[in-house]
């Protein structure tokens, strides 16, 4: 098992799991992406564009699983997937000590330190791995909240690119890349 499960209770005294996914839990992925895709406006994926099979969810789980840089977590609360991170670790020899961070939480489970606790859990994880020294990740400049997470977590802005996000009523939207120097580097 690439991560012992960590049992959390969180603001609202619900306690839940933190586990590394296995590719049982492609349906449970695939269903919690739908519900992800219809709940939040910051997802970069549209509905349309979500087309993914059980045995493309299967492999992605697998190769995420294989990757000594990388680790896919979810949140499980009565067998079903609320929640989960990705930390997908590049490949080329010369950047294999970045990371990039995914997160999504279904809507009811958020502000109440579900993202808090499997930000930390991926950190540590990390940090215990030593393979990598940076986790990057990508924020629409107008989520605000999340933001304001990353920055709890100890990341901080590293670029923007303007205009880049081009919501569905035209507007255009900056995104944040953030960063976290896990420690010194090599």
């Amino acid at each position: 098992m690439k991560i012992d499960p960590v049992i959390v209770t969180l603001k609202n005294k619900i306690t839940v799991t933190i586990r590394a996914a296995v590719k049982t839990d492609a349906e449970g992925l695939l269903e919690a992406g739908w519900r992800y895709l219809q709940e939040s406006p910051y997802l970069i994926t549209t509905i349309n564009e979500f087309n993914f099979t059980r045995p493309q969810e299967r492999a992605w789980i697998r190769s995420l699983n294989e990757s000594d840089n990388s680790l896919l977590l979810v949140a499980e609360y009565n067998h079903q997937i609320i929640g989960n991170l990705q930390l997908r670790g590049e490949a080329r020899s010369k950047i294999r000590h970045n990371a990039l961070l995914g997160i999504a939480i279904r809507n009811q489970w958020q502000s109440v330190g579900l993202g808090t606790s499997l930000i930390q859990t991926a950190i540590s994880w990390a940090r215990q791995k030593r393979t990598l020294k940076h986790i990057w990740l990508h924020v629409h400049a107008t989520n605000e909240k999340a933001i304001a997470l990353y920055q709890k977590m100890g990341f901080r802005e590293a670029g923007r690119q303007l205009y880049y996000i081009k919501e569905p009523d035209g507007r255009f939207t900056d995104n944040i890349l953030m960063g976290l120097l896990l420690d010194e580097p090599f």
